[in-house]
């Protein structure tokens, strides 16, 4: 059984990485400006693909270059997350600069729409988004006690629950409100590190038009530069992933010599244009080869799928081959960036906090620190943006709400809360496009 499925996602892999690695080659030739560290990251590929078609161990060094790859998205999407604090910031000043139509809705028929577009699903998972997404965008008028208690409020839905359900939470309430920022966040990314210290002490009240205008065009590039670059990373993750399965599944699989033959000359022809940084287009002969992969993803994947793996114990634990083909599961679990269970990993050390569930002390302790974090980080920035970090925190929140009413009555007294009626015209006009784009989607 493990030889089928192994063999399945060797062949299926092998496609994909014939595929993803062409579309890598032709996109580092089409773009005008490719980021340094990309192409370093580029380089390490290539030379890991080499030694591996010369018959080497690339095991160690090809795991060591999926860590750096996922700590550079990680940077990335801090940047992401700081940048849309500050975008919370810019686009609630946009009135006063510019000129806009008034949305003409009062604030409490404003609220009883918001309700109603809450109300209109039977499904209560996407209830809960749209929740969410108004909160988010919501004004935010709150003390920090106040805003504490509610954030106390939403994380006790956690209690009885695994520890590992709340640890994941508390991760993405930390990278999401500037309280936890990974290392290294300027090594490669000046201009992005010096830009985020510019809007961090930004003086948002006082701002002017033309500082509006500036500040908004800095962020529109930083943010498109920002999508560009993660794709790359993301594009060469799924070809560093596929090229982890080849070695995972290679000892167990059963191919035809042909078969691999045509994939093997395929890499080592785009691996050469690489090397020779000849970016023009491969030969006509390459391209019939390309045609004949037409079909086989799809085949070897279904293929895949109708095999299972025992389910993990101890036991298995303890067996390389079982924990290799655990590993080629999660990676093509479709996460790119999934961690991978590492080869000495031992089970009981974390049986424990598997079983354990969260109390309210742990709670307390928990969401203490955390506050302690947040208030840090508080009193080194502005109003404007110590009210962004609120929302987006208050939105990332499981939907602490008991009823409909208690949802009308905090957005009605969110917006009658703010006395900003240029922000508060914003953020009615925002909440309208979110319900536009959801009907259309509906």
């Amino acid at each position: 059984m493990l030889k089928k499925q192994m063999t399945a996602a060797y062949q299926y892999s092998y496609v994909r990485l014939v595929l993803n690695y062409y579309t890598l080659f032709e996109t580092i030739g089409e773009e005008p400006v490719i980021p340094d560290r990309i192409i370093a990251y580029c380089r390490q590929l290539n030379g890991l693909l080499k030694e591996h078609f010369s018959g080497k161990d690339v095991e160690e060094g090809l795991l060591k270059l999926r860590e750096d790859i996922t700590h550079e998205v990680e940077v990335l999407t801090s940047y992401t997350d700081c940048f849309q604090i500050y975008e919370y910031v810019l686009n609630r000043l946009e009135r006063k600069f510019m000129t806009l139509p008034e949305t003409g809705h009062d604030d409490e028929s404003f609220a009883m729409r918001l309700t109603g577009f809450v109300r209109d699903t039977r499904e209560t998972a996407v209830m809960n988004g749209r929740i969410r997404q108004i909160i988010g965008q919501l004004p935010v008028r709150l003390t920090k006690q106040k805003f504490f208690s509610l954030v106390m409020e939403g994380l006790s839905v956690y209690i009885g629950s695994p520890l590992e359900n709340l640890k994941d939470m508390m991760y993405t309430l930390r990278t999401e409100s500037m309280t936890k920022l990974p290392l290294g966040m300027e090594e490669g990314h000046k201009d992005l590190f010096e830009l985020l210290e510019q809007f961090r002490h930004e003086d948002y009240t006082n701002m002017t038009a033309e500082g509006y205008e500036e500040a908004s065009s800095k962020l529109a590039i930083a943010c498109q530069g920002l999508i560009d670059e993660s794709g790359l990373y993301i594009m060469l993750q799924e070809i560093i992933n596929d090229f982890c399965v080849l070695v995972f599944a290679r000892p167990e699989a059963v191919i035809d010599v042909k078969e691999e033959e045509l994939y093997c000359s395929m890499v080592g022809e785009i691996l050469d244009k690489f090397e020779k940084e000849d970016y023009s287009a491969a030969k006509e002969e390459f391209f019939d080869r390309l045609t004949q992969l037409e079909g086989r993803q799809e085949a070897y994947y279904e293929r895949y799928l109708r095999t299972e793996l025992p389910e993990e114990s101890d036991e298995w634990n303890k067996d390389p081959d079982y924990v290799k083909a655990v590993n080629v599961d999660r990676l093509l679990s479709g996460s790119s960036f999934v961690e991978l269970k590492g080869r000495n990993e031992k089970k009981e050390a974390g049986e424990a906090e598997e079983t354990a569930v969260v109390d309210r002390p742990y709670l307390e302790k928990t969401a203490k620190e955390y506050f302690e974090e947040l208030s840090e980080v508080f009193s080194g920035v502005s109003r404007p943006v110590v009210r962004a970090i609120m929302a987006k925190v208050l939105s990332d929140l499981p939907v602490y709400f008991n009823s409909i009413e208690e949802i009308q009555a905090y957005i009605e007294g969110s917006l009658k809360s703010c006395l900003d009626e240029a922000e508060k015209e914003t953020c009615k006009e925002l909440l309208e496009e979110l319900m536009d784009d959801e009907n259309k989607l509906v």
